[in-house]
């Protein structure tokens, strides 16, 4: 399954949001072919379908590879949540300890240091998807505090897909988040994100058309990373998975506070 391009939103692209300094590896290279922040699609609200409808549950799956059609990710919506956000001090300098926050904080994490898996959990639940970032290398290194998320009808991106819009949907997520830089991850560590496709489970008004589920761990990654799944029936829910208001949870330490934070309202 190819991958796709995502672009920042514009929640996610304020200096409030991302991390602040240089986008390096743990060797201190610079990681090349960075996204810059472009803003959402025109008029369109957050969490709202940018073209028609949605479908199925999601499998997990990890990969990465450059793909066409850019899917903007629209600003989330303001709620009340968990604080996920480290102590930021000595985090300009980023100090010398490659297992400290502050080191993270000063070193992005690079593509080939971060493993992406993102599927069904029956733990979870039907409506909701687990995003797995696991730090591969030996330092810490920065995320931001989501994963970029776009979820799309396959059918309408890529070659052979045709002349008209890539039809997309971006989760709202909160802008409640303290004064952190974003998640630190430390070396062999897992951060947590849970998607919810439809956090109302109505089926009233929800979309069965979307397929797929697109991921890029942070910010400041290129999009020849993303990881792209799909959305499938799982866990015995009725019938495919509907996709209405999505939301987005933080990166946590735990499966069960990331679930916790992907709750509209928290």
């Amino acid at each position: 399954m190819s991958a796709r391009r995502l672009t920042a939103s514009a929640v996610l692209a304020t200096a409030a949001l991302t991390l602040t300094l240089s986008a390096c590896g743990p060797d201190g290279t610079t990681a090349a072919g960075q996204t810059s922040a472009s803003p959402s699609a025109a008029g369109s609200p957050a969490g709202s379908v940018a073209a028609s409808p949605a479908s199925p549950g999601a499998s997990a799956g990890s990969g990465a590879g450059g793909g066409a059609g850019a899917k903007p990710i629209a600003a989330g919506t303001p709620s009340p949540a968990r604080s996920t956000a480290r102590p930021s001090a000595g985090a300009a300098k980023g100090g010398g300890d490659t297992s400290s926050d502050a080191y993270a904080y000063a070193h992005p994490c690079a593509g080939e240091q971060v493993k992406v898996t993102a599927g069904f959990d029956a733990q979870l639940g039907g409506t909701k998807r687990l995003i797995q970032v696991t730090n591969t290398g030996s330092a810490a290194c920065g995320l931001s505090f989501y994963p970029l998320v776009a979820i799309d009808n396959s059918a309408t991106i890529g070659a052979g897909s045709g002349p008209g819009p890539v039809e997309t949907v971006q989760p709202a997520v909160s802008t409640n988040l303290g004064d952190g830089q974003g998640y630190p991850l430390q070396a062999g560590k897992v951060a947590y994100a849970v998607l919810d496709l439809d956090p109302s489970h109505a089926t009233a008004g929800a979309s069965r058309l979307y397929n797929e589920v697109s991921v890029i761990a942070s910010t400041k990654l290129p999009n020849a990373y993303t990881v792209s799944t799909a959305i499938t029936e799982q866990g015995g829910s009725p019938g495919n998975p509907y996709v209405k208001s999505p939301f987005l949870g933080r990166y946590s330490d735990t499966i069960a506070d990331a679930s916790g934070d992907a709750t509209p309202g928290r």
